[in-house]
C-alpha cells in the first residue's frame, strides 16, 4: 500500500471567528473532492494508527495543529465544524513519496554498495596473490557483475519511486489553456490567505499572489498598502516587522461572510515553502523594492520555472530577467490605450497579461507579438469574458472565480451559501457584492438612486445553468413590510451570464424577469436584446402587502410553451404567461428594482434549481 505524508504544519491551527482556539474540535478527513472519509490514518512509521491528530492536548485551550500523519491517498481535505454549526473545509496534498518504493530503493542501494565493495576485495585479492590470479579474477569478475546487476536494481527502485511522485507543476507543464486564481479566488475565498491559494487548487492551473514589503524587508501577502480594509489592524504595511506580522490576523467576516474565521496573514515565503512546485505561482511586487528578495527566495528553492514575478511596470521587467527569474507584465485597459504593442514586447516580459476591458485590437494586437507563455486576460469575473478572451487569442484566464469561470466545479441544483460561506460563481452585476450574513443569507439593499439599480444584482454561478425547462424556487424575507420596506425582488432568467439590470432601462442580453412586489402582485417581463425592449408579460396585482419576517418562495416553472410565476405559500398568487421566446439553458440572477421609498432588506435564503 503506497502510503502519502500529511499535517505537520502550522498553518493548521483551527481558530474561532475571533481567533480563540478551538477546543475539543473534531477533525474528519476525507478523499479531496469526494466526501468519503478516511479512517486509516497512521503515524509516520507508516504502520501504526494514529491515536490523536491533534498536538495540543483534547480540552486544551492552547494553540494546536495537525500532527503529521499518513494515509494511502494523495489528495485529502480536512472538515471541522466550527462554531454556530459552521463547517470549515481545507485542501492538502501528500508531500512525500511512496514510502515500499522508498524502502525498495533504499534496499537494492544498500545491496550495490555491498557488492562493489566485495568487488573491490576480490580485486585487491587478485593482484596480490599471483598464485590464485585466476581463481580471484574470476571472482571478481562476478562480483563486479552482481555489483552492476544491483547498481541496475537501485536505478529501477529510484525510478518506480521517481514515477509514483507528482511532477513538479512548471510553465512548460502548463495546458493549452491556463486558469489563475487572482489573488487566491477572492470571489470564491478570502483574498491573498493560504486558505484561499488551498482551496483555489483544484480549479486553478496558477496561483496569483499580491506581495507588498514590510518594514524588515520581507514580503507579505498583502494586495494594499496598509492593512485597514482586510485585517483587524491599521496602517501602513511597512510599518510592521516579521514578527508583529505574524500576529495580524485577516478579517473576512468583514468584507466576505459574517461567519468567515479571522485567518494568518503569511509571507511569501512560507507560501512558497507551503505550496512551490505544487502549483505554478504569480507573485506580484507591489513595491519594486521587493524583487531581489522575491528572485532570491525562488531561486533558492530553485522554483525559477515554476514561480513568476509580476510587474505593472516594463522598466521593472529588465530587473526580474536579471535576477535569474520568469517576468510577468500586466497592463491596465487606460494603459494599453496608449500602449505601443512592440515597445511592450520589448521589454522582455515572458508573459503579458492584458485587462479584459480593453478592446479587441488592443488585445490581437499584443498576441501578435509571441510572448514566451502567451498573452493572459485580467480580471474576469463571467464566462462570456473568459469566451471572448480565449475567442482573441488569449492564452491564460485571470479571474476571481476560478471554479465557476473554469467550468470546472459542477453545476449544483442547491445553493450552498446557507452554510455561512459563499459557493461558487456569486458574481455581482456592479463591483460590489454584499457581505454574506451571519445567518448564511445574501442581504440585498436598497440601491441608492436609479442610476445605481445593478449594484445589486448577483449572478447565482453555481445553480447554473439551469436547464432551458425547469422549476426555480427562491426563498426569500424581509424585516419591514409594506412601500417602505422593499419594493420589487426580482429573479432574471439570461441567456448568457453578463452583468444585467433589473430595471429595463438597459437591455444587455436575452431572457425573462420575474418579480414580486411588496403589495404581492406578480410580474413576468422578456427581455429583447437586439431590439432594446423589456416586454411586460403579466401583472398580477393583489393589494395586500406580504408579512416581514416570514420566508416566502418565489416559483417560476417553465415548460417548453409557457412561463408560471407564484409564491407557494399564499393560496392563489400565481400567473401563467404563453411565451416560448428563448429556450435555453439559464443563468439566473436575483437581485432588486429601485424605488425612492423602500428603506428595508431583502433576504435571499436559498436558491434551488431542477
Amino acid at each position: 500500500m503506497t502510503l502519502y505524508t500529511y499535517g505537520g504544519t502550522a498553518d493548521t491551527v483551527l481558530t474561532t471567528a475571533t481567533g480563540d482556539v478551538v477546543p475539543d474540535y473534531p477533525v474528519d478527513v476525507r478523499v479531496a473532492g469526494t466526501g468519503q472519509s478516511v479512517t486509516a490514518l497512521y503515524e509516520s512509521d507508516g504502520s501504526t494508527p494514529i491515536s490523536e491528530l491533534r498536538s495540543n492536548p483534547t480540552s486544551s485551550e492552547a494553540p494546536g495543529a495537525i500532527r503529521t500523519f499518513m494515509c494511502e491517498w494523495p489528495q485529502i481535505e480536512y472538515v471541522y465544524n466550527a462554531t454556530g454549526g459552521r463547517t470549515v473545509t481545507w485542501y492538502q496534498a501528500g508531500r512525500e513519496v511512496p514510502i515500499e518504493a522508498l524502502q525498495t530503493a533504499t534496499s537494492a542501494a544498500s545491496t550495490a554498495a555491498a557488492a562493489d565493495e566485495a568487488a573491490t576485495a576480490a580485486q585487491s585479492a587478485a593482484s596480490n596473490a599471483a598464485a590464485i590470479a585466476a581463481s580471484a579474477s574470476s571472482t571478481a569478475d562476478a562480483a563486479q557483475d552482481a555489483a552492476q546487476q544491483a547498481a541496475q536494481d537501485a536505478s529501477d527502485a529510484v525510478a518506480a519511486v521517481s514515477s509514483r511522485l507528482p511532477t513538479a507543476a512548471t510553465v512548460d507543464t502548463l495546458p493549452s489553456v491556463v486558469y489563475d486564481a487572482h489573488r487566491g479566488g477572492a470571489g470564491e475565498a478570502p483574498e491573498n490567505t493560504l486558505a484561499a491559494m488551498r482551496g483555489a487548487m483544484p480549479w486553478a492551473d496558477v496561483l496569483d499572489l499580491d506581495s507588498q514589503v514590510i518594514g524588515d524587508g520581507t514580503p507579505v501577502l498583502m494586495h494594499d498598502s496598509t492593512v485597514d480594509r482586510t485585517t483587524k489592524a491599521a496602517g501602513n504595511v511597512s510599518l510592521y516587522n516579521a514578527a508583529q506580522w505574524g500576529l495580524i490576523r485577516s478579517d473576512p467576516s468583514a468584507w466576505f461572510a459574517a461567519s468567515a474565521p479571522d485567518l494568518p496573514l503569511h509571507t511569501v515565503e512560507q507560501i512558497l515553502d507551503d505550496l512551490g512546485g505544487r502549483r505554478v505561482m504569480t507573485v506580484e511586487a507591489k513595491n519594486a523594492a521587493g524583487v531581489t528578495a522575491l528572485a532570491n527566495m525562488i531561486k533558492a528553492r530553485r522554483l525559477e520555472r515554476s514561480v513568476l514575478i509580476n510587474t505593472n511596470d516594463p522598466a521593472v521587467v529588465p530587473t526580474i530577467k536579471t535576477a535569474g527569474c520568469l517576468a510577468h507584465l500586466w497592463r491596465s485597459a487606460s494603459q494599453m490605450a496608449t500602449d505601443n504593442a512592440a515597445t511592450i514586447k520589448a521589454s522582455g516580459a515572458d508573459l503579458l497579461d492584458l485587462d479584459i476591458a480593453g478592446t479587441d485590437a488592443q488585445i490581437t494586437a499584443a498576441i501578435a507579438q509571441n510572448y514566451p507563455l502567451g498573452v493572459w486576460a485580467h480580471t474576469l469575473v463571467r464566462r462570456k469574458e473568459r469566451d471572448r478572451a480565449l475567442g482573441l487569442g488569449c492564452r491564460g484566464i485571470i479571474t476571481d472565480y476560478p471554479g465557476y469561470v473554469s467550468g470546472r466545479v459542477a453545476r449544483r441544483t442547491t445553493s450552498s451559501f446557507s452554510s455561512g460561506q459563499w459557493g461558487y460563481g456569486y458574481v455581482p452585476s456592479a463591483a460590489a457584492r454584499p457581505v454574506l450574513d451571519s445567518s448564511g443569507r445574501i442581504p440585498l439593499s436598497p440601491p441608492a438612486s436609479s442610476a445605481t439599480a445593478d449594484a445589486v444584482v448577483l449572478l447565482a454561478g453555481e445553480v447554473s445553468p439551469a436547464p432551458a425547462t425547469t422549476t426555480i424556487d427562491v426563498k426569500f424575507s424581509f424585516p419591514v413590510a409594506g412601500s417602505t420596506g422593499w419594493s420589487l425582488f426580482s429573479v432574471h432568467l439570461g441567456a448568457d451570464d453578463d452583468a444585467t439590470v433589473l430595471s429595463g432601462t438597459s437591455i444587455l442580453h436575452n431572457g425573462y424577469t420575474c418579480q414580486v412586489s411588496n403589495d404581492r402582485s406578480l410580474r413576468i417581463y422578456r427581455d429583447d436584446k437586439a431590439a432594446g425592449t423589456s416586454t411586460q408579460l403579466a401583472n398580477t396585482a393583489t393589494g395586500t402587502a406580504l408579512s416581514a419576517n416570514t420566508t416566502y418562495t418565489l416559483r417560476v416553472v417553465i415548460t417548453a410553451t409557457q412561463i408560471t410565476l407564484s409564491i407557494p405559500e399564499v393560496s392563489g398568487l400565481t400567473t401563467t404567461v404563453t411565451d416560448s421566446t428563448y429556450r435555453v439553458p439559464w443563468y439566473l440572477f436575483v437581485g432588486r428594482n429601485y424605488t425612492s421609498t423602500q428603506t428595508g432588506l431583502i433576504y435571499v435564503q436559498s436558491i434551488t434549481t431542477t
